[in-house]
């Protein structure tokens, strides 16, 4: 009798395509605003306070819907007080105009606690246990007695994948050293910004940086060529006789 097996091997062809064509941006972000009382300085006849409001409404503009945005403060509410740090808004979908309203509420007038602010941020987005982008946006250095750059040294190796992009607001060389040293620790990017212009095109190359790119999708497996093996032997054997077997076909050497 003739005994065809025409599928001696199971092929498994399993190809994953990508469905998301568009860049998305990084889910849980919290921007960390100065209100320290040098943001009353003034460029150009404006005050930096009044550019930084305009700049931010222009960018939450355009934030996309889907990202889960946050605002915290510091030094908006008492002098001299290293403490003076507050969540404004909670990480959740952005609301355009809430998010204008709060930023337009703050009022500078303390002192400049940077480290602790990162640290504030970071427990704010669980940072241990998810990634977790901050946005720092400052026009001067640490004025608490901490040390910025091995805090975020440490957030950085303690979180799952906490990034920090610092935009340095009418910095000094000195004191953008300072500050840059948390994008480096952190895998972010430092941008200085020295007028309205140049802080509006920083806060749109933070943002471009914020941006993932999907994984690019796979090309799928080639479908393997099923073997064609004949079996050949006798139609009736005696349980436990000899008897002659052959094949055609070969699956394996």
């Amino acid at each position: 009798m003739k005994l065809v097996a025409s599928k001696l091997a199971a092929t498994v062809a399993a190809g994953v395509i990508a469905c998301a064509t568009m860049a998305q941006a990084a889910d849980d972000v919290v921007i960390i605003y100065d209100g320290s009382g040098s943001m009353w300085g003034q460029i150009d006849g404006t005050s930096k306070v009044e550019i930084a409001r305009d700049v931010l409404a222009d960018l939450v503009q355009n934030w996309d819907a889907e990202t889960n945005l946050g605002l915290v403060a510091y030094g908006h509410r008492s002098q001299g007080d290293c403490t003076d740090i507050e969540t404004l808004i909670t990480p959740a979908p952005v609301d355009r105009s809430s998010f204008i309203d709060t930023v337009n509420t703050i009022m500078p007038v303390g002192k400049t606690p940077i480290s602790a602010s990162i640290q504030h941020a970071a427990d704010l987005l669980a940072y241990r246990d998810n990634p977790a982008t901050v946005v720092l946006i400052s026009d001067g250095v640490e004025t608490c007695n901490a040390d910025p750059c091995a805090l975020s040294a440490q957030v950085a190796k303690q979180g799952v994948k906490f990034t920090a992009h610092v935009v340095g607001f009418d910095l000094d060389d000195a004191a953008q050293a300072s500050l840059s040293c948390i994008a480096d620790n952190t895998g972010g990017m430092f941008v200085p910004a020295g007028n309205a212009d140049e802080l509006s095109n920083a806060l749109a190359q933070v943002q471009d940086a914020m941006v993932v790119e999907p994984e690019p999708t796979p090309e799928p497996e080639p479908e393997q060529e099923m073997p064609q093996v004949t079996l050949t032997g006798p139609e009736q054997v005696t349980t436990g006789a000899a008897f002659d077997f052959s094949w055609q076909g070969t699956i394996n050497a």
